[in-house]
């Protein structure tokens, strides 16, 4: 083994040692120079060798080299010792030793050479590939030898002068390898010599190497882990602030200087991914996601900023909500409603200015803040702008829809001194316009409060009424306006409230149209009048009221078929009353509804004739069976000659087109006198009963059948044959007729 490369070897060892040292401090320094410095002193301590230690080593150096040279000493002698007993087995022992012993010898001399073999092959490991290449060609020529030897073994028994033939080519070869183990322990012993002069030299400079290097690399590292720290330290500082303003609510933090590459980085971009989704929250926390105006919590967080305004001044708040809009969601679906609040969002918009607030609060609910706007009549061109804009008509998903609004106004400070007050009172006074009529403007009244909270009772009360079977009808007869005789009776419903008595239908009505349960009571109040009717004698009809609302089922005919195959009440004898107002809207489908439940043999009668724009038209558009002249024309008979013109007229065009007529509210004999003369056919009011409980129709149809003028007697009733058959009412009544 050479001294170059020993020495090669030592600088290997001392490099590796280098980089397992540093790589535990590098980590370790980029968060604080103080930990490199030690880290560097350490790596330092394990790089810079003592002058002791370079002896030692140079010292174990030469100790290898004459070991080498030992060994190889060691194995001549042994390939000379096998050599010998080789020589004297093949001469003094010839022809005199058992084969046996032959034998033993032979094996033993094998066991002897192999071993020779296996030491020269180990020793060449961790020479240089010269020495190695050498001695692993005499391990080599010392297996041959050995291969020779027992093939030798092999042939004394058979032939000992062959053998000793045979063996005797390889004794020169046994002495070429002494020559050449003599050899290289000669040169092992030079080189060792060598090295200890040589080495000693090497190892001072490579101090001097180390030295240096391990100094400039503390130096180095040292300057590198302080920038490495700085940089950290800053970067560590600025996400702590960028943080914090984000826990403060901040969603507009500065993190395009942070772009980096390293761990640092990666924080950065998750908490840039962050900002954004903070971001996102603090707008849905806020803002409606569908049309992306202010919700109720930011609409409510306005009006606060206006009440804190310094000046003190009033402001305006307008809450809205949108008719029609249930019935496009529930025909068209939910894609369509949603478009159409898009829209509806924009136009509203569009109405306002830019520091004015428009919020959807929920639904199809929508509220305005007007910070700078008190006057009345601007409030009002506001409010009717907004009201013509939502009511133009929409293009939705291809299909077109009509919708419209109400408005109800509040005023700060003196409507309310909250925010909660003001849309309360802003939502009152919506109430307010919806009952007087839809696509109108109310302003908030105190006393609209009172009136509000009673109609939301009844509307709570209206939601268990069905359940706990608090509706009952009462019925009002429908008598021959010359004979008296009763013809049938219209089923007048109640609501028999367990706190406030029998509550009349225009009460509640309307409620229930608003909420939804018009419907549910509708078709219980159809099936239990023909449950009723089904016990009265034959020609006796029973009237029932259908509204408007109920015309936008689809079921509302078949409805009306199940109840009359459950009832087994005839359908001539089933009359369904109407107002004009069930063909103001979507025409064509209430007018084939209406000739789907005529074809079914029912009856079909418009109720409160007259007071509608187009009642003449209806006439023209569907065949009615009968028209009942609204009580404010009979009111003022026989004195007022306006009224006797327009009965007059009525009665006479119905007769032209084959209807029959019935007149509401007669109360006096003269006004029953008066319409008998005028042909009219049928009475109904208070003259002849007021409305009464099922229970009491048998008594009354016979005391009216008792009471009644023979036909064309009415004329000569001086005073009211009926005055006594009247059924005593509570003082809560209801509609009369």
């Amino acid at each position: 083994m050479s001294g170059a490369a020993a020495s090669r070897g030592l600088l290997a060892r001392l490099r590796t040692a280098v980089r397992l040292s540093n790589w535990p401090f590098a980590v370790k320094m980029a968060f604080c120079p103080a930990l490199a410095m030690v880290g560097l002193l350490g790596m330092g301590l394990h790089g810079i060798l003592t002058s002791s230690q370079q002896a030692e080593l140079i010292g174990e150096l030469v100790e290898q080299d004459l070991a080498a040279a030992t060994r190889l000493a060691s194995s001549a002698t042994e390939l000379q010792g096998i050599n010998g007993a080789l020589y004297r087995l093949t001469t003094l022992q010839a022809g005199r030793s058992p084969v046996s012993d032959l034998e033993a010898h032979i094996v033993a001399l094998l066991e002897r050479t192999s071993a020779l073999a296996l030491g020269l092959e180990r020793q060449a490991i961790g020479n240089a590939p010269q020495g190695a290449a050498r001695l692993l060609g005499l391990a080599a020529d010392v297996r041959i030898y050995s291969e020779a030897i027992d093939v030798f073994g092999s042939m004394l028994a058979i032939d000992f002068p062959s053998a000793v033939e045979f063996i005797v080519p390889f004794d020169g070869n046994a002495n070429r390898l002494l020559l050449e183990m003599g050899a290289l322990a000669s040169e092992a012993v030079e080189e060792a010599r060598g090295r200890a002069a040589a080495s000693t030299g090497m190892a001072q400079r490579a101090h001097l190497v180390l030295t240096g290097a391990a100094l400039t690399g503390a130096l180095l590292l040292f300057g590198v882990s302080a920038v490495l720290t700085r940089r950290t330290v800053s970067g560590v500082k600025q996400i702590a602030s960028v943080t914090e303003r984000v826990a403060q609510g901040s969603t507009e933090p500065e993190l395009e200087s942070l772009a980096r590459g390293d761990e640092l980085g990666t924080i950065v971009r998750s908490l840039a991914v962050f900002r954004e989704n903070i971001s996102q929250i603090a707008f849905l926390a806020h803002h409606d996601p569908l049309t992306r105006l202010p919700n109720r919590v930011l609409f409510h967080d306005r009006v606060r900023q206006c009440l804190a305004r310094a000046d003190g001044r009033g402001f305006t708040v307008l809450c809205l909500d949108l008719d029609r809009f249930k019935a496009v969601n529930d025909t068209l679906g939910h894609p369509v409603g949603d478009a159409l609040l898009c829209q509806v969002a924009d136009r509203l918009r569009a109405c306002v200015r830019q520091d004015d607030t428009v919020a959807r609060l929920g639904g199809d609910e929508f509220a305005i803040v007007l910070p700078h706007i008190l006057d009345t009549e601007e409030i009002n061109a506001l409010a009717t702008r907004i009201i013509k804009a939502i009511s133009a008509g929409y293009e939705v998903n291809g299909h077109q829809v009509g919708i419209g609004t109400s408005i109800g106004v509040a005023v700060a400070q003196a409507d309310g001194v909250t925010s909660h007050e003001l849309l309360k009172n802003a939502d009152t006074a919506l109430y307010g316009a919806k009952s007087n009529g839809r696509g109108t403007v109310c302003f908030y009244e105190a006393a609209m409060n009172a009136s509000l909270q009673n109609r939301r009772a009844l509307e709570m009360g209206l939601r268990q009424a069905l359940v706990r079977d608090e509706f009952l009808l009462h019925y009002q007869p429908l008598v021959d306006a010359r004979t008296h005789e009763i013809l049938g009776f219209e089923a007048l419903i109640r609501w028999a409230h367990p706190e406030r008595g029998l509550v009349a239908p225009s009460e509640f009505i309307s409620i229930a149209e608003s909420c939804g349960l018009i419907g549910e009571i509708g078709r219980w109040t159809l099936r239990r009048a023909c449950l009723d009717a089904r016990s009265w004698p034959g020609q006796v009809k029973v009237a029932v009221n259908l509204s408007p609302v109920q015309f936008k089922d689809r079921q509302l005919v078949e409805a009306v078929r199940a109840v009359l195959e459950e009832s087994g009440l005839a359908p001539e004898r089933l009359e369904l009353e109407i107002t004009e107002s069930v063909l103001l809207h979507d025409s064509e489908a209430v007018l084939s509804s209406l000739h789907r439940i005529k074809a079914l043999g029912v009856q079909i009668s418009m109720d409160d004739f007259g007071t509608g724009y187009s009642s003449l038209s209806y006439l023209r558009s569907f065949p009615f069976d009968k028209i009942k002249i609204d009580r404010s024309f009979v009111r003022d008979l026989p004195h007022d000659t306006n009224s006797v013109a327009i009965v007059r007229a009525v009665v006479g065009l119905s007769g032209t087109f084959g209807i029959s007529v019935t007149a509401e509210g007669v109360e006096t004999s003269e006004q029953a006198r008066q319409l008998a003369l005028e042909d009219c056919d049928q009475l109904q009011g208070y003259l002849f009963s007021r409305p009464i409980p099922a229970a009491g129709i048998p008594e009354l149809i016979g005391r009216l059948a008792d009471a009644a003028p023979s036909a064309g007697a009415v004329a000569d009733l001086g005073v009211d044959p009926l005055s006594l058959h009247t059924v005593p009412w509570p003082a809560v009544v209801g509609k009369s007729a």
